[in-house]
């Protein structure tokens, strides 16, 4: 995915007033040596009225949804894919439906490019919960970086039971 691709995007949802944190890959790669990823990952503070709201903005620029979770619940949908019909830009929208996700948005960073990214502590968190065999590598490179507020990542990786993966990533970060 080309950056003004990512910078456009984070534009329209500025414009729109749609309070978003890019997370995912793509957020790692602000803080890590970039690698490929296939599709950008938003958190975004949004109810059912205000999801409905970005899948006609995202729609207005040629996205469709082809696949979404939670649709019925009356809060909305929990994530939705979005796929464009003329480049290769796949969007995956995350409803800020826990005080976690609300703390994401809440204190995301602003990159050098103006869009808001989630932070080195909350991207290990995310990490942590997903557990899946490609985070592994970017948790250790994370938890890597200095100036980690590793209470703040305790106190939600405890919150969300996985104080024994954060203990394994830290085990791991310390012999590189």
């Amino acid at each position: 995915m080309r950056t003004d691709d990512l910078e456009s995007l984070s534009r329209l949802l500025e414009r729109e007033a749609v309070e978003y944190t890019l997370i995912g890959d793509h957020a790692v790669n602000a803080w890590l040596e970039p690698r490929f990823t296939a599709d950008v990952d938003f958190v975004v503070a949004a109810g059912s009225n205000e999801f409905e709201r970005l899948q006609r903005i995202l729609a207005d620029e040629g996205f469709t949804v082809t696949r979404e979770h939670g649709a019925e619940q009356p809060s909305g949908p929990d994530f939705v894919r979005f796929e464009p019909t003329s480049n290769p830009l796949v969007i995956v929208v995350q409803a800020a439906k826990t005080r976690f996700q609300g703390e994401v948005i809440r204190r995301a960073a602003i990159a050098t490019t103006g869009f808001r990214i989630a932070t080195v502590e909350d991207l290990i968190v995310m990490k942590l919960i997903a557990d899946r065999p490609k985070d592994q590598v970017d948790l250790i490179g994370l938890a890597a970086l200095s100036n980690i507020d590793w209470t703040y990542v305790e106190t939600w990786a405890k919150e969300w039971e996985v104080s024994d993966r954060l203990q394994r990533v830290r085990d791991e970060a310390s012999k590189v």
